[in-house]
């Protein structure tokens, strides 16, 4: 009988043991674990021959009621117990630890991912502004870790107007901003496009943003590679010729965007041609549908080619109303200029005109729209 007790204890104690290790309360209790069996050994052992079997059997039972009241009352003040209490530690260490490993994780993805990118990627706050190497190459600067009014000492009056109204209007609703502006960088004036978002946490806001340097000469992949993607006039010619073989009707708009050297003189040609550039985005946006429909014939004039009719009656009805639909007002920075074009527009309905008819019938009607006595910026060619 004794000898079941013994079994007993020990098979209460290696239930509580494997009740703690599935719920994961504790790492180890290897003090409880000692006192255990220092207390049932000694008592087993020591007094085995001594004891009559009455007090082995009181020993025994006594033991296994302390064991039972320590299990209880040891989860009851865990239970009542307001405060993170020793129990807990080994979930608290295994989920920091969790969350440790999350961090770097996204820690080290978060890098690589900057890493890869040609623009410069710059974090914002109240505290100064941290950006990246290639951010501060762009800038010229030598620290990665800079002032607010590090940043806007570089950039020129007329724009820093211009970007702090619209950091300063950035809402939660409308966090989303582009802005181009210019900066002072080795004696030189370089313009800058920057497209950021501000994130709000509490009452602090937080602005992410990317640059990108608007550098003809440099930086190519800007809005001006557009100019340096267009194909050519003998690409156009070509197309014509196509066009003529398969019988389809097309207009030919021949574009001069006449005010251009005016800009170039007043801001420098780099800033012409990102107008220039920006320009034929918004054209290509309006009417154009494949790749070969708009081509560069020389420096400010280019081709237009319409092939679908319902384009070519809006483009129509917009210059019989207003002649204002190929006039463009854009916006960088402080600069806001209008690039207005002389159109001259000829077609191709019948047969036996060939594209060199139609090319020659285009010029000849945009050099009508140059003459002082003529009083619209477009003509048709009229025989």
């Amino acid at each position: 009988m004794i000898d079941y007790i013994v079994l007993g204890i020990i098979g209460v104690w290696f239930i509580y043991a494997i009740t703690i290790k599935l719920t994961k309360k504790r790492k180890h209790d290897y003090n409880f674990f000692v006192a255990f069996l220092a207390l049932l050994g000694y008592g087993y052992f020591y007094y085995y021959d001594t004891y009559p079997a009455f007090y082995k059997e009181i020993y025994h039972y006594s033991t296994l009621g302390l064991f039972a009241l320590w299990i209880i009352v040891d989860n009851i003040i865990l239970l009542f117990r307001k405060n993170v209490s020793e129990f807990d530690f080994y979930n608290l260490e295994k989920e920091l630890e969790e969350i440790k490993e999350n961090s770097e994780l996204l820690r080290y993805r978060f890098i690589s991912t900057i890493e890869l990118f040609s623009d410069g990627i710059a974090f914002r706050d109240d505290k100064g502004i941290f950006g990246t190497d290639c951010y501060i190459d762009y800038l010229g600067l030598s620290e990665n870790q800079f002032t607010v009014e590090t940043f806007e000492k570089m950039m020129l009056n007329d724009d820093l107007i211009q970007y702090r109204m619209v950091i300063d209007k950035l809402s939660k609703r409308n966090p989303v901003y582009t802005m181009n502006y210019r900066i002072q960088k080795d004696d030189r004036q370089l313009w800058i496009k920057e497209k950021g978002k501000a994130i709000f946490i509490g009452k602090k806001k937080h602005i992410i943003s990317i640059i990108r340097p608007m550098d003809v000469k440099r930086f190519p992949s800007t809005e001006v590679d557009v100019l340096n993607t267009l194909p050519q006039f003998k690409q156009m010619y070509n197309e014509m010729q196509r066009l003529t073989r398969i019988k389809k009707p097309y207009h030919l708009v021949v574009i001069q965007l006449t005010n251009i050297p005016k800009i170039n003189k007043k801001y420098g040609r780099d800033f012409g041609d990102l107008m220039m550039g920006e320009y034929l985005s918004k054209l290509r946006f309006k009417f154009i549908k494949d790749n070969l429909s708009l081509f560069r014939i020389s420096g400010i004039q280019f081709g237009l080619l319409i092939k679908d009719q319902k384009k070519f009656e809006l483009l129509d009805r917009a210059l019989v109303g207003t002649g204002e639909l190929l006039t463009m007002r854009m916006k960088f920075g402080g600069v806001s200029q209008v690039v207005y074009p002389n159109l001259g527009i000829s077609e191709s309905p019948y047969d036996g005109k060939n594209p060199d008819d139609v090319f020659n019938e285009a010029l000849s009607a945009l050099q009508r729209t140059e003459k002082e006595s003529y009083q619209k910026s477009f003509a048709y060619y009229e025989k």
